[in-house]
């Protein structure tokens, strides 16, 4: 009755034994799977390290409570909570948001996702932790998981919402991912195996003391049954007086006796079977006490390796939270820039409806010219018999002169509407920077004096402040300043277009300040150009001729040079003989056939009337060099190698 079960204990005890010794290496084949599950919770039991509640100080244990997802509250039990900063961890599940009471920290699953609105509602009372999962509430959200792969997580965090909450987060919040989120899941395994580890051993130790108790019975059994044997020994020896008259006595005591020993023999095997067990199974538990030994070795191993990456993780955190402020800013510039983008389209559209308007005034003076010199025909054949028409002929022909000055002076406001709208896309950017930076101080300070009226400002947020406050007073200088000396580069251009008078100016300096007003337009029409002028050459000169002439040069260059929204451009300037100065205007486009370069300075001559051209440009250049500035043009072009403008200026007038 004994062998039996015996036997069935031994077998699954050998069982156990197997189990314990081969769980170490299931685990390791399987540590690179995680579950969905685990990941949560490993996050879970990891974030109250970077998360500090107000009273802390006076509270034994913190709790953890999970809305809408059952299978990582069952996670979360199954492996031992370490205890955070001397607190315990409890785990609560949680089916609505009004259950929330004694609740430090509250995970909302997706299903749950409808509670959220009630739970950051009592996280306005009270400082509550909320980490929800594919949140829409940006404005009240914390922490906010989204799943990528099988094995990562990532998450939105919003600093201030949590420190408005009362809680206090670590920067290290923002590396709690990868190889660290991977090592609490694996130590959160291994936790769990070393309990059901330390479980079998207590069952395996219950066993040895079950098997030891029947050991025990058995002993004593053996005790009776020898005891019985010698009791029957001596009724035998006291029986023996008459041999004849009790030998079928002594022969039934004889088969009892036998029949008792035989017992005795088996009793004896089974012990000695039982005593072999027991040493077999004290063995396989010495062997399983290493192993445990060993596990829990690796175990302090691995702790010892999430604390070197916990470290390591603390430069990461100190990069990030600097790359995330460049972000930002670069971020609010970036709108800024799309604000003053938009702002430019408007004033394009408006430009070009002026133009269109212009370009009707074009197109009428034009035809009013045509028959001017249909007129003037008419004049020269009749100037022989009226003397009183070639008084209107001269008429006519003042009449073609201010008519070219008005010309001229269309072009100059033509120039400085684009001076203007190039200024204008410059000064924008640095001025909604200094804005963005403005604006950022005055909410800071509006922050840091509601915390200071509550009684709740820190060291820590006068420090922020003040570093923050720094930064953006140091873009705002820099960006006002930039202003300014465009503005001061605006000015004095502006002046020298509408006043024709001479000054002496630094050519290459000059030519810098007329090429930044038309750097917009050439970088919409994505042409680089390049000012190779020596230092300290000076010259008296017409500034506001000069830039009219470059301004319609690229102008020109933009129109016509090139096909395709690239291309490069070269101004250069040397000193030559006679008190002169040779500039050159050149391109890499297209070129220009003989047939066009030839007729190239005649008056309205065009290739591109169907496109807006009015064949002005050149001779307004023509006419600006050789009479407002004393010099002389040339033109020099090869079809696929470009053009070369080359003007040689008196350097005084």
């Amino acid at each position: 009755m004994l062998k039996l079960p015996f036997r069935v204990q031994f077998i699954v005890l050998s069982a156990l034994l197997l189990s314990v010794l081969f769980t170490p290496v299931s685990y390791a084949q399987s540590r690179d799977s995680f579950s969905a599950e685990e990941l949560r919770a490993a996050y879970l039991t990891s974030v109250v390290n970077y998360v500090t509640w107000p009273d802390e100080e006076n509270r034994s244990e913190l709790t953890i409570g999970i809305l809408g997802y059952p299978s990582v509250y069952e996670e979360m039990i199954n492996a031992p909570l370490s205890p955070v900063r001397g607190m315990t961890l409890n785990v609560r599940s949680i089916n609505r948001a009004s259950q929330l009471t004694g609740v430090d920290l509250v995970y909302v699953g997706p299903s749950a996702s409808n509670q959220l609105n009630a739970v950051f509602n009592t996280a306005r009372i009270r400082p509550l932790l909320v980490i929800s999962e594919h949140s829409q509430v940006r404005e009240d959200m914390m922490v906010n998981i989204i799943p990528t792969t099988q094995n990562r997580l990532a998450f939105q965090v919003n600093m201030d919402r949590i420190n408005d909450t009362g809680l206090r987060a670590s920067g290290d919040l923002l590396m709690l991912r990868g190889s660290e989120l991977e090592a609490a899941v694996n130590l959160r395994r291994a936790q769990g195996a070393l309990r059901d580890m330390i479980s079998e051993r207590r069952q395996l130790r219950a066993e040895i003391e079950q098997l030891t108790q029947q050991n025990a019975q058995l002993h004593n059994r053996i005790d009776v049954l020898e005891q019985t044997v010698r009791e029957r020994d001596s009724v035998l020896r006291a029986q023996q007086g008459t041999l004849e008259d009790k030998q079928q006595v002594m022969e039934s005591q004889q088969s009892v006796l036998q029949e008792l020993l035989e017992e005795l023999d088996e009793q004896r095997e089974i012990l000695f079977e039982r005593e072999t067990q027991l040493q077999e199974i004290q063995r396989a538990l010495s062997d399983s006490e290493q192993a445990l030994e060993e596990q829990q070795q690796q175990l302090r191993q691995k702790e010892f390796q999430l604390r070197q990456k916990q470290v390591e993780s603390d430069d990461l955190a100190e990069r990030i939270a600097t790359n995330r402020t460049v972000l930002a800013a670069q971020q609010q510039q970036l709108r800024d820039q799309r604000t003053a983008l938009a702002e430019q389209l408007a004033l394009l559209e408006s430009r070009e409806r002026t133009i269109d308007r212009q370009r009707l005034y074009l197109w009428a003076i034009g035809v009013v010219f045509l028959f001017v010199l249909l007129f003037l025909l008419t004049t020269v054949i009749l100037f022989m018999k009226s003397r009183k028409q070639a008084n209107q002929l001269r008429l006519t022909l003042v009449d073609l002169h201010e008519a070219q000055d008005k010309l001229i002076e269309s072009e100059k406001m033509a120039a400085l509407g684009n001076l203007v709208a190039g200024v204008a896309h410059e000064v924008n950017t640095p001025l909604g920077v200094a804005i963005t930076g403005t604006s950022m101080v005055h909410d800071r300070l509006t922050l840091l004096n509601e915390q200071l009226e509550q009684g709740n400002l820190t060291r820590d947020n006068l420090q922020s402040f003040i570093g923050r406050a720094t930064e953006s007073l140091s873009l705002t200088q820099k960006n006002l300043t930039r202003v300014g000396a465009l503005i001061t580069n605006f000015k004095q251009i502006a002046v020298d277009q509408m006043v024709a008078e001479q000054r002496e100016i630094d050519l290459k300096v000059y030519l810098e300040e007329v090429m930044s007003t038309l750097s917009i337009e050439l970088r919409r029409a994505g042409i680089q150009y390049e000012i190779d002028i020596p230092d300290e050459l000076r010259m008296v000169t017409i500034p506001g001729a000069m830039a009219q002439i470059i301004t319609n040069l690229v102008t020109n260059a933009i129109r016509h040079a090139f096909d395709e929204p690239s291309g490069q451009l070269q101004l250069t300037a040397e000193s030559v003989a006679g008190n002169q100065v040779k500039l050159m205007f050149s391109d890499n486009g297209k070129g220009m056939p003989p047939e066009i370069l030839n007729r190239i300075f005649d008056p309205f001559f065009t290739t591109k009337r169907n496109e807006g051209g009015t064949g002005l440009g050149m001779p307004i250049v023509y006419n600006l060099v050789r009479q407002k500035l004393k010099g002389d043009i040339s033109v020099r072009s090869v079809p696929e190698q470009g053009t070369t403008f080359t003007l040689t200026l008196p350097r005084r007038i």
